[in-house]
């Protein structure tokens, strides 16, 4: 059975005219096959890939995951659509149950499920350290930061390093724990764990993480003047800042009806030069600050008034 969606744009030119028809078909009949991980079983890797066939005219794939399984589910832990037929994740040992099917704009397919459970290899240098926290290519402002991974049985250490980008060791400590508080350099760290034994060590999992803790500088407006005066309602504002060496940096401007600042007329990220168009008749107060990714802040600027007539 086929589903057709039409679509016919009309052009008319003299005695010309054009038409176009989509035939969309209708997947609600087809099935859809996995790959793995199949049913009922084990994996002996943490890092798991689901992978299934492609179906034909479908546009993306719907994929869950259930810990332990969708009848007696504790956790949905995954429900999301992707355009591959794959999708990597990492878990921890448990039994699970995934699902998926396949979809266009008008149908889907019936579901496709699998049970399946993670086990500890026992190989012990087979086995990965999950981390938890900061997340991967994560931007911070303090220079302190917490690092957290799950527990590997059998381990009786753990290693941590940083290194620099020309992946030189920079820092380096053992604990028995499963978190650790390390003090960053600016700019972009790798850290990486590996769990050890007496006699083995898994390999080291891999995150980075960018500090930037350094405030932009303080923007200095240049237009409209203090104390100008215009009978447009378009105001064309102007300003300068000098950028600080660290993670990407904006500007967010502030008007305000009042002199004390508590009628907020416009507030919005800008970049220099911007118009901004207003009310007649009204005296306005204005200002900036700069912001970056880091989520660090400048002082405000001065602030500034002027009059639309």
């Amino acid at each position: 059975m086929k589903k057709v969606v039409l679509y016919i744009p009309i052009c008319l030119l003299a005695i010309f005219s054009c038409e176009e028809v989509l035939f969309e078909e209708d997947l609600s009949d087809k099935e859809i096959v996995l790959i793995a991980p199949s049913d009922k079983t084990t994996v002996e890797n943490t890092s798991v890939t689901f992978s299934w066939e492609a179906v034909d005219q479908a546009t993306e794939y719907h994929l869950q995951l259930a810990q332990p399984n969708f009848e007696n589910a504790t956790q949905i832990l995954m429900d999301t659509t992707v355009a591959s037929t794959s999708f990597n994740t990492t878990l921890v040992k448990n039994e699970y149950e995934w699902r998926v099917r396949a979809e266009n704009s008008g149908s889907a397919t019936p579901y496709a499920n699998a049970e399946f459970k993670i086990v500890e290899s026992e190989d012990f240098s087979a086995r990965e350290v999950l981390l938890i926290a900061p997340q991967n290519n994560g931007i911070v402002n303090a220079t302190t930061s917490s690092l957290q991974w799950q527990a590997v049985a059998d381990a009786t250490l753990y290693r941590v390093q940083l290194l620099n980008s020309s992946t030189e060791v920079i820092s380096e400590q053992t604990t028995t724990e499963t978190a650790v508080t390390i003090t960053f350099p600016e700019g972009t760290t790798t850290w990486q764990v590996r769990a050890e034994n007496n006699t083995q060590s898994t390999l080291f999992t891999t995150r980075t993480l960018t500090v930037d803790s350094q405030n932009p500088k303080k923007p200095v407006p240049t237009a409209p003047v203090n104390d100008a005066s215009q009978t447009a309602t378009t105001v064309a504002f102007a300003w300068t800042r000098e950028e600080v060496q660290g993670t990407a940096e904006f500007d967010s401007i502030y008007i305000y009806k009042d002199e004390q600042l508590t009628q907020l007329a416009h507030k919005n990220k800008v970049t220099s030069p911007t118009d901004i168009e207003l009310e007649a008749s009204t005296v306005y107060y204005w200002f900036l600050k700069g912001f970056d990714e880091a989520g660090n802040q400048s002082e405000s600027s001065t602030t500034s008034k002027f009059t639309i007539n």
